[in-house]
């Protein structure tokens, strides 16, 4: 590899400059005497950098110590007699502070829509039931058996878009319709509707089509699972459950991390989907709900404890 202390030099002529051919060996002394010397030092080695460290500790070194790697992407190259300009702007940069980029929260109350076609998706709203906010949306349903008491809005509709992140998803439903009171032997709905809007904290999505997201793994807060994967399943479940609270939003392809205790979702702080829809297909409800969300939840929560026909 070519020396490229002049270039250096010249790149950071406000710098004081040395350059050695085995600083990390029979030169590591000039290193102890660079450090006992004090200020701030970028040594131009990354592959014997805890040794370095390990000499400043030892040393009791109080600077900035900084790393460039001139070695595998400048001086290992064809190009490699020519790079010096690019060694001294390597330098250079490593030599610049790094500001930690601004962290993001993201808080979840635990209203969590669940879409699918059929006795799947209604099951899982089942499991998730007692802990948090479900509604259950029931895209070109399969033949659906009503129960006899509803613990949860089960609606239909077919999600047109989807935008946001947990806590703070925005839908867009057509074929909307709310079920129709008189359903016996199979679930029934009434008149559908197009362009309705609600939110959501997180969505589970059983439906078995194409994802609502592109690169959706990285989408925090859209869980997608096979509905007849049962292993599968129970996971998306078991992690939908998890995600009520705050969480700091992390880097591509790593873990939601908690940044308080899980807290249940009650309907007292937090409102469910069918309460949301815009228009005001759910006029029953919306007619006799002061506009306080407390209040409108606090309705919502006497009407889930009934049968469905007190819904008409």
């Amino acid at each position: 590899m070519p020396g490229f202390g002049q270039s250096v030099a010249r790149g950071c002529a406000s710098d004081q400059i040395q350059s050695g051919n085995q600083l990390c060996g029979a030169e590591l002394d000039r290193v102890r005497n660079a450090l006992n010397g004090g200020g701030d030092i970028t040594i131009a080695c990354t592959q014997q950098e805890p040794l370095f460290r390990e000499v400043a500790q030892d040393l009791g070194f109080a600077g900035e110590l900084a790393f460039a790697n001139i070695r595998e992407t400048a001086g290992w190259s064809a190009q490699g007699a020519s790079a010096g300009p690019k060694a001294a702007a390597l330098v250079a940069m490593a030599a610049e502070p790094v500001t930690s980029p601004p962290s993001i929260t993201l808080a979840s109350n635990g209203v969590v829509l669940v879409y699918g076609r059929n006795e799947a998706a209604i099951e899982a709203g089942r499991q998730l039931a007692d802990e948090m906010n479900v509604t259950v949306l029931l895209t070109r349903p399969d033949d659906v058996t009503p129960n006899r008491i509803w613990d949860f809005p089960v609606v239909q509709g077919t999600i047109r878009n989807a935008r946001g992140h947990l806590g703070a998803f925005e839908l867009t439903i057509d074929d909307f319709a709310m079920p129709s009171p008189s359903s016996r032997m199979r679930l029934r709905f009434g008149a559908p509707r197009d362009g309705a809007l609600s939110d959501a904290d997180i969505i589970l999505d059983l439906s078995g089509g194409a994802p609502l997201f592109p690169a959706h793994e990285l989408r925090a807060g859209y869980l997608r699972a096979d509905p007849a994967d049962r292993a599968g399943l129970a996971a998306a479940i078991a992690k939908a459950a998890g995600l009520v609270g705050e969480f700091e939003k992390p880097p591509p392809g790593r873990a939601l991390l908690p940044r308080s205790p899980r807290r249940r979702a009650s309907w007292g702080n937090s409102k469910s989907l069918v309460t949301s829809i815009s228009p005001p297909i759910c006029a029953p409800i919306r007619a006799r709900a002061s506009p306080d969300v407390r209040a409108a939840s606090t309705f919502v929560r006497r009407v889930r404890l009934y049968p469905l026909a007190t819904m008409s």
